[in-house]
């Protein structure tokens, strides 16, 4: 239950998240551009150094090593593909597990990127807030059902002008993260963006 929970959630708020894409704001236009981050009045800043996320896109399981793995408190923990999302994306199901906590991340799909999400803050998520940026990278908690009492929480990070990643965080009383999840889903999204950024070089 809890796994289908997990899964179902990052699922969704991918979804919700691309609803700009339709609906847009005073009428801009559904495509992306370089400059789409400042055109729409939605306050996204600029990407001056986008990241290369090709290669992860369809190695989404890669974005962890072993030793990062066991350094975040999840030893032994293999990432499993997350078919349901509505982009390439990888789970670490420990919640289980004495580390008791499962933490995800995935590739919005193409037209979501932080401009459209911030488009739709105030009717998409209960709880929406910017989160120290990543590596450089804005970063912004955002829920669409506010369960961070219950160990959960999801934010979403934009890697270039065009494009956002979604990290999710799940964990279970008696987790040592449990009582911080947007914390533990910043430092899960810290360790991702490590990799993706070796990997690009």
């Amino acid at each position: 239950m809890r796994i289908r929970t997990i899964v179902a959630g990052i699922a969704a708020l991918a979804l919700l998240a691309g609803c700009g894409e339709s609906g847009g704001t005073t009428g801009t236009p559904t495509t992306t551009t370089q400059s789409s981050a400042t055109d729409t009045g939605s306050g996204a800043p600029k990407i001056e150094n986008p990241l290369d996320v090709h290669a992860f896109e369809t190695n989404a399981c890669g974005a962890l090593t072993p030793a990062q793995l066991e350094a975040y408190g999840l030893p032994g923990i293999t990432g499993r593909v997350n078919n349901t999302a509505a982009g390439g994306g990888c789970i670490w199901l420990g919640t289980n597990t004495p580390a008791k906590m499962s933490p995800g991340y995935s590739f919005l799909p193409e037209g979501t990127n932080i401009s459209t999400i911030l488009a739709n803050k105030d009717t998409t998520y209960e709880a929406f807030e910017q989160l120290p940026a990543v590596q450089g990278y804005p970063t912004y908690m955002a829920l669409v059902a506010d369960n961070r009492k219950d160990g959960y929480c999801t934010a979403v990070m934009g890697v270039s002008n065009e494009k956002a990643m979604l990290f999710s965080f799940q964990s279970s009383a008696g987790s040592p993260k449990a009582a911080d999840p947007c914390g533990a889903v910043t430092e899960f999204a810290n360790l991702v963006i490590t990799t993706i950024k070796a990997g690009a070089k």
